[in-house]
């Protein structure tokens, strides 16, 4: 049977094909990556202040990665190249790291894996831009993330219980999950792209300095000209930083306080979190066309406010533990939705990827900022304090957006 084809996206159903498969493919790393901390602990025996260092530098990364999508920004040519190699610099040194039992190297690994697959974004982004429908694109958008979260749920019913028993085995795990990755990558690579009326311009030649501060400027200029995108951005960066700031203390809580397990970790952070996150995804998907940006950007950080709440709980009962998830996964359909989402939102007729780079720019500066305030505090008054100083952080970040709604068309 043909394809149908609407007028100006003939790439459609090509990139929709790409954009399940690639989520299939990267999610066993996804599901993955987030353990690392818990091993580093157990296995390996780290540091607080490594685990403080790693949740630190792993947002902070993000800010390195402006750089690289400001070119693409500059010319959409180079958008293949791009995603391309950054994919390989995200995986490669990972692999590599792990051949051996080393900290540093795992600790400087996952930063390179963060700095490059966030670099990647705004390419994929744009790419999706250029080639789906607006509806299409948000519903094909969280199809194929909730059908990866889908596929962590069954991850973690099947390794739960062997990262318990092997010491090694999470190494396995871990590099067959970036062969996947690369598989996924190379499936994105070969997707073709469709055409624009955008005029390219011809490169401007910078000097080292302007080369420097040009991203900085780009998004000072953007924020400053789109007070609806600012407004955005300031309530999504006060939540955020709500999260950033426990993430060196969830880690330590949960190994030394509750002694929870690898299996009743991947229970609550892959099952838990990926039954919230599928159940509901195709709900974000429709509140996205029904919502405002500020409204919707409310629940989700509602829904975000709650998790350390009832992390709090799970000292009487580590049942609870697995309902924060739940609450965190669904919250976490609609952050992962509009996160990526907003660019192309907010761009309309403008290149999505210099709004995607803000993005991305805004994480490394919260996550700058954000766990190491997060060690000092849990070191001051302790985990409890930590977790309620979250949930004050997202839901100041909900008052925020309402004191500035935005008010413009992409408010929808």
């Amino acid at each position: 049977m043909a394809k149908h084809f609407p007028l100006g996206f003939p790439n459609e159903y090509k990139t929709r094909r790409a954009l399940l498969l690639s989520s299939l493919f990267n999610e066993p790393f996804v599901s993955l990556y987030p353990l690392l901390p818990f091993i580093l602990l157990k296995s390996l025996g780290a540091t607080a202040f490594q685990i403080v260092l790693l949740t630190m530098l792993k947002p902070v990364s993000s800010i390195f990665s402006l750089y690289w999508s400001e070119k693409i920004s500059q010319n959409r040519h180079t958008l293949r190249m791009s995603l391309v190699g950054a994919g390989l610099l995200a995986r490669l040194p990972f692999l590599f790291a792990l051949f051996f039992d080393n900290v540093w190297l795992l600790i400087g690994a996952s930063t390179l894996y963060m700095l490059f697959s966030r670099a990647g974004i705004p390419a994929w982004m744009e790419i999706l831009k250029v080639n789906l429908p607006d509806r299409v694109r948000e519903k094909s958008f969280s199809f194929g993330s909730a059908l990866g979260y889908a596929e962590g749920v069954l991850i973690a019913i099947g390794i739960g219980s062997l990262l318990d028993k092997s010491v090694i085995s999470w190494k396995i795990f871990f590099g067959s999950a970036i062969l996947l990755g690369i598989i996924a990558l190379a499936i994105q690579a070969f997707v073709p792209m469709g055409e624009t009326k955008e005029v390219i311009a011809k490169p401007e030649r910078l000097s080292l300095k302007e080369s420097f501060l040009r991203p900085w400027i780009d998004c000072y200029e953007l924020m400053k000209n789109r007070s609806d995108f600012r407004n955005f951005q300031w309530a999504f960066m006060v939540g955020g930083f709500g999260l950033m700031v426990i993430q060196p203390v969830i880690p330590i809580f949960f190994m030394e306080t509750l002694q929870i397990s690898f299996r009743d970790l991947m229970i609550a952070y892959s099952i838990c979190k990926g039954l919230g996150f599928v159940l509901t995804s195709s709900l974000w998907s429709r509140a996205l066309g029904y919502f405002r940006v500020g409204t919707f950007t409310a629940f989700v950080l509602i829904g975000f406010a709650l998790f350390p709440l009832l992390i709090i709980a799970a000292i009487a009962h580590q049942y609870w533990i697995y309902v924060a998830y739940f609450v965190y996964g669904i919250a976490q359909a609609g952050s992962h939705l509009i996160w990526h989402l907003s660019g192309p939102l907010f761009a309309e007729g403008e290149k999505s990827s210099r709004y995607s780079g803000v993005n991305i720019v805004m994480v490394g500066i919260r996550g700058t900022l954000g766990p190491p305030l997060g060690g000092l505090l849990v070191a001051l008054f302790g985990p409890i304090a930590v977790f309620i100083i979250s949930a004050l952080f997202c839901l100041s970040g909900v008052t925020a957006l309402f004191v500035r709604a935005p008010k413009t068309a992409t408010s929808v």
